[in-house]
């Protein structure tokens, strides 16, 4: 029995009885051999679509129905939920690992990441007042900033044998242990200025002088190691072989880049607990059928956004999963969606990020292309995208990247290239999110795809600032 734990809630099994009798005569028709079955099991498969928000509503119904202070969704829930899975009617692939899928958490960085099931979850606990839960597969705040601080922490010590070991093997008149003090120490007060954070901006007189000397100083002593690196690197008799070079200069790169997520990361703090306060006192003196009517509305407001997915790569809009389909794997898919973020991190400099914080990541259920959600800042991936899993991961961020534009120093330069000059506004915005993964994905690492203008534009916009 499905749901068994719901055995004695009749919306539930209903619900559920439905979608089994219905599956039933779509796989019927699917076995056959002729044209005309198969067409009518599409119509079916429609039908049957819409089976996964009754049952979605009914669970979530059941979950709530004695106003727990927090949702805790068992497997099965999560399966159904997450993937549109059920296993005694709609199977995954075989070989598939559900149980790793929801126990592995994504690895330590800086966008919070969560599954639907999650976001049901965290908007629950919201409308009660509670704590937003801690992502099943992400983690806290303090987390990743701890675990942050700690990679920066490794990072900056390999840095500082490397470099050393260069100084030991091409001598100057460097003072090594003073330039890797102070590029260690300084480095975060130098990406204040460089990000212009709120506490540079907004802080009195001393502290900004304070922190623009620091920066300074930081500047002052990487240059300094760069070019020791670069004249080692230079040296005609014994030359630093290119590897170690763009070894360090690499390895360099990661410090400012975990710095800058440092900060993010920070500043997202009273941006979290703003936007979680509102939510709470717009539903403060609700009555508990209120709350649960709350909690629904917000699902369906989602909705709306869940089928853009879909409708971008003009598949099959269904929330239930294929037989024998094997989804993402969650882990896998967020690091490279920080992998791509690292690479342009000029893209949370925005008036958005500025405003509303970090955008978050949710793993939802259904098929297409990744895709950004204006309505509640939220970065959407699909479990089981209709291309490869980095191209839709990198989809994402082009609709965030153009969604998020208000300056237009995106839009300016993009519409700028001769042959989008005469496209409407939807075909230059796919045009622009298909050129980015593109880019991200391939362009990026040296296949020569885009045409040359567009090559051009790109490179521009990804490149590190002249102060960075």
């Amino acid at each position: 029995m499905a749901f068994s734990k719901w055995k004695d809630v009749p919306e539930v099994q209903e619900a559920v009885k439905k979608l089994e009798g219905t599956s039933g005569k779509y796989f019927q028709l699917l076995e056959s051999g002729t044209s005309d079955d198969r067409v009518q099991a599409q119509k079916v498969w429609n039908d049957m679509a819409a089976s996964y928000w009754e049952i979605l509503f009914a669970i979530v119904d059941a979950n709530t129905k004695n106003s727990p202070a927090q949702l805790n969704f068992d497997e099965e829930e999560k399966l159904f939920i997450n993937l549109g899975c059920m296993p005694d009617i709609l199977p995954l692939n075989k070989n598939f690992d559900a149980k790793k899928l929801f126990a592995e958490k994504c690895m330590v960085d800086l966008l919070p990441v969560m599954t639907f099931s999650d976001y049901i979850a965290e908007c629950w606990a919201l409308i009660n007042g509670n704590p937003a839960p801690v992502p099943s597969i992400g983690m806290s705040l303090d987390e990743r900033l701890n675990g942050l601080n700690e990679l920066l922490s490794k990072i900056q010590n390999e840095r500082n044998q490397f470099f050393t070991k260069i100084a030991s093997d091409y001598p100057s008149k460097l003072s090594i242990k003073q330039t890797l003090d102070v590029m260690t120490e300084f480095l975060v007060p130098a990406m204040k200025v460089i990000m212009r954070v709120p506490e540079f901006r907004e802080g009195d007189e001393a502290l900004r002088q304070k922190l623009s000397k620091q920066r300074k100083a930081y500047l002052d002593a990487e240059n300094a190691a760069l070019l020791l690196v670069s004249s080692a690197q230079k040296n005609e008799e014994n030359p630093l072989p290119l590897k170690e070079y763009e070894k360090f200069q690499m390895i360099h790169n990661d410090t400012r880049v975990l710095a800058k997520k440092i900060l993010y990361t920070q500043i997202d703090e009273a941006k979290i607990a703003r936007n979680a306060k509102k939510i709470t006192d717009n539903c403060i003196e609700m009555t508990p059928q209120m709350r649960r009517a709350e909690l629904k509305a917000m699902i369906v407001k989602k909705r709306e956004h869940l089928v853009v997915p879909a409708k971008n790569a003009r598949c099959d809009g269904s929330f239930l999963c294929s037989p024998d389909s094997t989804p993402v794997d969650y882990a896998k898919d967020y690091e490279m969606f920080m992998h791509y973020n690292s690479c342009d991190m000029d893209m949370f400099n925005v008036p958005r990020v500025r405003m509303y914080g970090l955008p978050r990541v949710i793993f939802i259920p259904g098929q297409g292309l990744g895709t950004y959600d204006w309505s509640d800042h939220t970065l959407l991936i699909p479990a089981f995208p209709t291309i490869k899993e980095g191209q839709s991961v990198a989809y994402a961020l082009g609709t965030f990247r153009w969604d998020a534009d208000e300056d237009r120093k995106v839009r300016i330069p993009y519409e700028s290239i001769k042959e989008n000059k005469k496209k409407s506004v939807l075909a230059l915005a796919t045009s622009f999110y298909k050129d980015y993964s593109v880019w991200m994905t391939r362009e990026r690492l040296g296949y020569r795809i885009m045409p040359r203008e567009t090559h051009k534009v790109f490179s521009r916009m990804c490149a590190p600032k002249q102060e960075d």
